[in-house]
């Protein structure tokens, strides 16, 4: 019975690990709107994992379980939010056949709605920071156009994964054959 229990167990973490997608990603060169100049190095790049649960070929947001651009976790982030203050992936979607698509931001500002700031994300559209308080006032957009390139890349897991999990096949291995 502990045999059959313990196979159980490694058949549905392998393939769990199997189902889960972990992508990096690139948008590079953007319209600077305030400059009035396109930015050809201009980069913005990041990484999501997720399940496919429905298995429909389509990375949607439900099934989205990390996006990270920066230090910043969309996904992780989005309990943080209240009343004035917003963090998270608003929208989602991914399949190689159609592209990436998503909506984030992280902004918020005093009760008051005397100080605030913001970063927010549309593909297609634009990146958008701003700041304001009493004195000042900041806007910058970068500009997604027609020469914005997507590089994506499925990511591997690390050699030292694959590592842990033939280290477990070889315990189980020694166990079931010190038992025979």
């Amino acid at each position: 019975m502990k045999h059959i229990v313990s196979a159980a167990l490694l058949i549905a973490s392998v393939a769990a690990h199997a189902q889960s997608s972990h992508w990096s990603f690139s948008y590079t060169g953007f319209y600077d709107r305030e400059a009035a100049v396109f930015l050809p190095d201009a980069t913005l790049s990041g990484a999501f994992t997720g399940v496919d649960a429905n298995q429909d070929g389509v990375l949607e947001r439900s099934e989205l379980t990390s996006l990270t651009i920066g230090e910043m976790d969309y996904v992780a982030c989005g309990g943080d939010s209240n009343a004035t203050y917003h963090c998270g992936a608003d929208s989602f979607r991914f399949s190689p056949d159609s592209g990436l698509s998503f909506s984030l931001g992280q902004y918020g500002g005093d009760p008051e709605g005397m100080v605030g700031s913001g970063h927010i994300v549309t593909t297609g559209d634009s990146m958008y920071d701003y700041q304001f308080n009493p004195n000042t006032s900041t806007e910058h957009h970068l500009d997604w156009n027609p020469a914005t390139t997507l590089n994506m890349v499925s990511v591997v897991p690390e050699p030292g994964a694959y590592a842990m999990l033939a280290a477990g096949l070889a315990g189980i291995a020694l166990y079931r054959r010190r038992r025979a």
